[in-house]
């Protein structure tokens, strides 16, 4: 009978300890969506502001270039403007962030749909100054993001592990 202890006490801890690693992973795949973001947007206000393409064509490229699952946002984005007859951007921007509400932060959701009120607007520098503005608010987040990552995956790691034991001690 000890031994179905030490089975269940190891299962428990490592149980634990594996939700505090994916914490972390979860933080990792945080910051490199926002690069990502981050990417597509430049892309973005070149193809806007260079090449004065029509937005459907503009989310279809940088779906094309851009990895999984930032290409799936761009390409459900393309999607609704190809569905709508007349599109109105903003409004599909927004609708399209929030039906990929699971891909983001909610802090990062906030930004994304906060720059949709200047996506497809007439005034091509305000559109733009609007994408450097949020391009530079994801450069500010990622810099804080990374420079906490190592305490934070540090801290996810022993909390998930001391809870483990603790656990494990409980049901011994």
């Amino acid at each position: 009978m000890w031994w179905m202890k030490c089975i269940g006490s190891l299962l428990i801890f490592g149980g634990c300890g594996f939700l505090g690693w994916e914490k972390g992973l979860g933080l990792r795949r945080r910051i490199w969506l926002l690069r990502e973001m981050n990417q597509s947007l430049t892309v973005f206000k070149n193809l806007t502001g260079t090449y004065r393409l029509p937005l459907n064509m503009v989310f279809m490229r940088i779906s094309a270039q851009m990895e999984k699952p930032v290409s799936d946002f761009y390409r459900r984005l393309s999607e609704h403007f190809e569905q709508q007859e007349k599109p109105e951007a903003t409004l599909l921007w927004q609708q399209t962030v929030e039906e990929m509400g699971d891909l983001f932060d909610a802090e990062d959701r906030e930004l994304f749909s906060r720059l949709g009120h200047y996506i497809g607007i007439q005034d091509i520098q305000i559109q733009a100054s609007a994408v450097e503005a949020c391009r530079e608010e994801i450069r500010e987040r990622i810099s804080m993001l990374e420079a906490e990552r190592p305490g934070r995956e540090r801290l996810y790691r022993v909390l998930s592990l001391t809870i483990g034991g603790f656990l494990v001690i409980l049901f011994i």
